[in-house]
């Protein structure tokens, strides 16, 4: 337990220092990347066999690592999809395609404007966002644990979609800050390849 605060303290101040970075590429090289991890993302065996596949809407005010184009080819795959909203503090699956209308919610986060709930039991993938990975597949978000808990749920159900992250690789660090319930995941998929852990 992290009774003190120590953890709480390390992992907000690596989430600082690690938006700040992210925040900093120019555009012209944030776009490169993103093409490179959209290529690297498209040959991924585990996306090619997959049915269905969970994966998150960017966020570019953050400059999140950008899914449009994916979320595209997938479509063109016909692969089914689904992304996620947030309900009572927890995220769940709606369908989507490339075109749906999208909103913004009060914290600002793009998802779907009308959604109708997906089917997580045949979920093969489930790609996420991150701000920081470290070397044993552990990685930090916002703080506010709801991949944990997705994962955690989904795993209750049964269901063990491949966990994937996608970053810039320079969002990468040795060891992060951990409370008990984070959950790792199965590869990080960056610029230059992918990391797996499984």
């Amino acid at each position: 337990m992290d009774r003190d605060g120590t953890i709480a303290r390390k992992k907000a101040d690596l989430r600082a220092v690690m938006m700040a970075g992210r925040l900093s590429v120019p555009d012209t090289l944030r776009g490169e990347m993103n093409r490179e991890i959209a290529a690297h993302l498209l040959a991924l065996p585990e996306l090619l066999t997959a049915r269905h596949i969970h994966l998150y809407l960017s966020w570019r005010a953050l400059a999140e690592v950008d899914t449009e184009p994916v979320l595209e080819a997938l479509a063109v795959m016909n692969k089914r999809l689904s992304v996620p909203f947030v309900r009572s503090g927890d995220i769940c699956s709606a369908r989507y395609h490339p075109g749906d209308g999208l909103r913004v919610t009060p914290s600002g986060y793009p998802e779907p404007a009308v959604y109708a709930e997906a089917d997580e039991s045949d979920l093969d993938l489930v790609v996420v966002p991150l701000l920081s990975f470290d070397a044993k597949g552990y990685r930090l978000g916002y703080g506010k644990g709801m991949y944990d808990r997705f994962f955690c749920r989904l795993s209750r159900s049964g269901v063990t979609p491949f966990r994937l992250g996608v970053s810039y690789l320079q969002q990468r660090c040795d060891a992060l800050p951990l409370d008990p319930w984070d959950e790792p995941l199965d590869g990080i998929i960056h610029q230059a390849g992918i990391i797996r852990y499984t």
